[in-house]
């Protein structure tokens, strides 16, 4: 790995919390480049070179830049099929391209936020649940299931309930996308329960709240958020459905032991960054819901004035 700083950041171009980090790097005299992957392959070329005595190294259009100290894996978006091509053969160009690239960047040896294959297994959320409860951290009653019987069953035994889905949050619907966001498990949906043969989905215990808790991680460093998510009633299974722009936020400290095994989460996870999501109760217990390996956060710098993004440029910058 390369002792001098210079950081190359994988995002889009539609992604502005990467403009935000691109600015606070300009404005520290940090060396980087940005691939905005939506550019590759049909409008940029990558290459990427090693052999016997030859340290990798990976170009893009051609110019070789300085081999990176850092690599922020931030977004990997897809370009438009271009008018002309044949749908399988776009496919296939996409394919290919997605191997050069991350095949490539993970044959480079650099500080990662966060390496690939570490992102990938994050994102299944059963594997957070379980290493959150390995952490020490309380978790709701959990089924992920597309057994009828087994959620009537739950409904049952385990009380109020929610369902989420097991990984994105969209669908495309009569050619409109829709958002998914978690919802309450009612008795009258028990009447079309056999249709959950087709997907299974999350079941959790309704976990009582007093805030929802976004907090961010950023290498050792939490910055924790608490939203009045139950002063908004479109808003109090998930937050995200508010209808109030202005939906309250405060800062929070979280107490030492969430704050610990926050952190030994993310060392399980092998991650350098998250959002994460919790509830806090009506008692004060914290319950952990889910970690996003690349969520968001400009929404609670702006309202917070958290250094969200000035702490991922310096990370970056660590040599």
């Amino acid at each position: 790995m390369t002792s001098e700083r210079h950081v190359l950041i994988v995002s889009t171009v539609a992604d502005i919390a990467t403009d935000y980090v691109v600015r606070a790097l300009t404005s520290a005299g940090v060396s980087h480049h940005r691939v905005n992957t939506e550019e590759l392959p049909f409008a940029r070329t990558l290459t990427f070179s090693l052999g016997d005595g030859i340290d990798p190294s990976l170009a893009f259009d051609g110019l070789e830049h300085r081999q990176p100290s850092a690599i922020w894996y931030r977004r990997v978006r897809s370009p438009a099929r271009p008018v002309q091509m044949d749908a399988g053969v776009y496919e296939f160009c996409l394919q290919e391209n997605r191997a050069a690239l991350l095949g490539s960047l993970t044959s480079i040896n650099a500080r990662w936020m966060s390496h690939p294959a570490n992102v990938w297994r994050a994102e299944f959320k059963p594997f957070q649940l379980r290493v959150a409860k390995q952490a020490g951290l309380h978790i709701p009653r959990t089924l992920i299931t597309n057994e009828p019987s087994a959620i009537r069953q739950a409904f049952d035994s385990i009380g109020p309930m929610v369902i989420k889905p097991c990984r994105s949050g969209y669908a495309v619907v009569n050619g409109e996308e829709c958002s998914i966001y978690t919802s309450r498990l009612l008795a009258e949906h028990l009447d079309f329960v056999e249709e959950a043969r087709w997907s299974p989905a999350i079941y959790q215990a309704l976990v009582p709240k007093r805030f929802d808790i976004r907090a961010t991680v950023v290498g050792t460093q939490i910055f924790a958020a608490a939203i009045d998510s139950q002063s908004d009633p479109a808003a109090a299974v998930d937050w995200r459905h508010t209808v109030n722009p202005d939906l309250p936020h405060h800062a929070i400290e979280l107490p030492r032991t969430v704050r610990d095994g926050l952190l030994d989460i993310m060392s399980r996870l092998g991650l350098t960054f998250g959002a994460i999501d919790l509830v806090q109760t009506p008692e004060g217990e914290f319950v952990f819901l889910e970690v996003n390996p690349n969520g968001q956060w400009l929404w609670i710098e702006d309202q917070l004035g958290f250094g969200i993004s000035d702490a991922i440029a310096a990370w970056l910058a660590q040599t």
